[in-house]
């Protein structure tokens, strides 16, 4: 136990003099947490305060064409503004408005008659308007167009219908209510962006541990450590154990820290706040084994660097690719399928899956027990071979 004791001791005395590497860890995450948890918040928002900019101009003043535009106003997403027909487009090009509708002359009568005629509406789409908007910005146009023309279709089968109950006709009806998905209950509890950005960043952060254990393996080598270490008959287990003891507590303490960045820091800039959920052992099961992975992860690959330069380069651009295809740097959900199927190479990706998993759903192990599974397979064969590179380093030293 003195063995491991000194070794743990050494490996704290060398993270003291590498405190940047440190200050890396936790500030790193901590503004990419912040950063990204504002700049999703509305592409999660069920009620984003974010619309499309669009433009509507009338080339008639009749009953119909004021319904329309009445309507189309009052549909959430979008931001309107007028302006006249002919003037629409520079008006959009120098508003930077992407969407625009024109109501022709002959709308009102277009929308009274059952015979086919040219459509009386033009819809002005910018190139850099995305498909999404295009959808979204087609359907409102179209289902807004659909409820004047029925009600006036009513109204002409009906003379008798008072302008009173054509404007009630009008009027939108509540037809459906909407529940989230947690687990197998249904709540009101909406997703969030903080909710991807914290399991994100700080699986990110964890793997990243690459930078000081590499930084430890390289100063060891220079100073003759491990062919002292060598000499004093220390065990393969011994060093491994002492060098992932001291990571460890870093990684559970970058764990919590950013936990409470997302529950205290994030709202503070208009945020929403995080919801860990109620399956706390769960979630400090997931930050134990994703911590094993990483760390393994780190010790195999510095094992077999000889610079820091090598390790940050290597393990830097090893990262970056886990994690752009891990679903870290932009959510899998967006993704096309073959880069979702992609995924499942990433260790990233499986401690995510499990986090979010956690956070969305309050899920307990039998969801997330084959991506534990595969972190501790990963974390396994990886520590294997670190363990064979400095067992022949350590014989070759004796």
């Amino acid at each position: 136990m003195r063995k491991y004791a000194a070794g743990i001791l050494k490996e704290f005395w060398l993270l003291k003099r590498d405190i940047h590497a440190l200050m890396v860890l936790f500030v790193m995450p901590s503004l990419f947490i912040l950063i990204m948890s504002l700049a999703m918040r509305d592409a999660f928002s069920q009620n984003s305060e974010v619309h499309f900019k669009a433009m509507v101009a009338c080339e008639e003043n009749s009953s119909a064409s004021r319904d329309f535009l009445a309507h189309l106003k009052a549909i959430k997403g979008f931001e309107w503004s007028e302006g006249k027909s002919t003037q629409l487009p520079a008006l959009m090009m120098e508003h930077d408005v992407l969407l625009g509708v024109i109501v022709r002359a002959g709308f009102d009568e277009a929308t009274h008659k059952n015979s086919s005629q040219n459509p009386k509406l033009t819809l002005l789409i910018a190139p850099e308007a995305t498909p999404l908007a295009k959808i979204l910005f087609e359907t409102a146009v179209a289902g807004t167009a659909a409820k004047i023309n029925m009600v006036n279709q009513m109204s002409s089968l009906n003379p008798w219908m008072t302008r009173e109950e054509k404007e009630e006709a009008l009027v939108d009806k509540v037809w459906f209510e909407e529940h989230f998905l947690q687990g197998k209950d249904m709540t009101d509890i909406r997703p969030t962006s903080v909710q991807q950005s914290v399991p994100s960043w700080l699986i990110f952060s964890m793997f990243f541990i690459i930078i000081p254990i590499s930084n430890t393996f390289v100063n060891e080598r220079r100073l003759g450590t491990l062919a002292r270490l060598a000499v004093m008959n220390v065990s393969i287990g011994n060093l491994l154990v002492s060098k992932m003891i001291p990571y460890f507590v870093i990684n559970q303490i970058q764990f919590i820290a950013m936990l409470m960045v997302g529950m205290f820091i994030v709202p503070l800039f208009g945020g929403d706040a995080l919801r860990i959920g109620d399956n706390i052992g769960a979630l400090l099961v997931v930050s134990s084994i994703l911590s094993f992975a990483s760390i393994s992860y780190a010790l195999a690959l510095a094992s077999f660097v000889r610079t820091t330069d090598q390790a940050v380069t290597i393990g830097g651009v090893l990262n970056i690719i886990f994690a752009a295809i891990g679903g870290i740097m932009i959510p899998l959900f967006v993704m096309p399928p073959f880069m979702q199927q992609l995924a499942l190479f990433s260790p990233m990706s499986w401690g995510l899956e499990s986090f979010l998993a956690i956070f969305l759903h309050n899920s307990g192990w039998n969801d997330i027990w084959l991506s534990l599974g595969a972190l501790i397979l990963f974390g396994s064969f990886c520590l294997g071979l670190a363990a064979w590179k400095l067992n022949r380093e350590l014989k070759e030293a004796q």
